[in-house]
């Protein structure tokens, strides 16, 4: 495999568990350094969630709530 699009190939057949794995293992082999810069619409729509909490309109859960939760959603153990 030397292209992008046949390591998508054969990373989509892999188990959604084992795909869902791979997602932090390769986060972990770059620094920010390599990061591409969000785009114009997603930095809008943070700014605009961002408002919402801060005027009310919105309210957040703590990070391990939600991750617990969409990790059951997915099927992961804890």
């Amino acid at each position: 495999m030397s292209t992008i699009d046949d390591i998508l190939a054969a990373a989509r057949t892999l188990d959604p568990k084992d795909r869902a794995r791979l997602i932090p293992l390769l986060w972990d082999e770059f620094g920010p350094e390599a990061w591409v810069a969000p785009s114009d619409a997603w930095i809008a729509e943070a700014n605009l969630r961002s408002d919402m909490v801060e005027s009310g309109q919105m309210c957040t859960d703590d990070w391990s709530e939600a991750r617990a939760r969409a990790r059951r959603k997915a099927g992961l153990s804890e």
